[in-house]
């Protein structure tokens, strides 16, 4: 039993490592928007699509492990509660790690989309702006059709 509660805190610095990553993705990302570089965009959300597909099974990981404590699907916070009494300081280091990598991660995301939403918001009022003077054609340019 001992074995497979390394094998969780194992598994959780992994997937702190992960996110760690993500939080490097999401800032990459707002820096990009603030650039107005959008292939640069573009190359941060390709890759948060792969690590997502990643996290799918990583989540199956973390069941399996979960599963062979004789756990439910627990949060990370309760496992210092529920491992054995000699565990239990490695598992509230390693369930506060994760947590605080998780902080981070979720603090450098919103961030990323309030930039995002920001230059989106500014995109709709340029599009506004110059649609305002549209001519009857609807493309803004003039029509040379007569």
């Amino acid at each position: 039993m001992n074995e497979t509660w390394n094998e969780m805190f194992a598994f959780m610095d992994r997937l702190g490592a992960v996110l760690d990553d993500m939080t490097a993705i999401q800032r990459e990302k707002a820096d990009a928007v603030l650039r107005d570089d959008l292939l640069a965009v573009d190359g941060c959300m390709k890759r948060e699509q792969a690590i997502t597909l990643s996290l799918r099974s990583m989540d199956q990981k973390r069941s399996k492990l979960l599963n062979a404590l004789g756990l439910g699907d627990v949060a990370a916070s309760s496992l210092p509660a529920l491992c054995p009494p000699e565990k239990r300081a490695e598992a509230k280091a390693a369930s506060e790690k994760l947590l605080q990598r998780f902080g981070v991660y979720r603090s450098a995301a919103d961030a990323a989309r309030t930039v995002l939403e920001v230059n989106l918001h500014q995109i709709e009022k340029i599009i506004e702006t110059r649609s305002d003077g549209v001519s009857e054609t609807g493309s803004g340019l003039a029509d040379i059709r007569a």
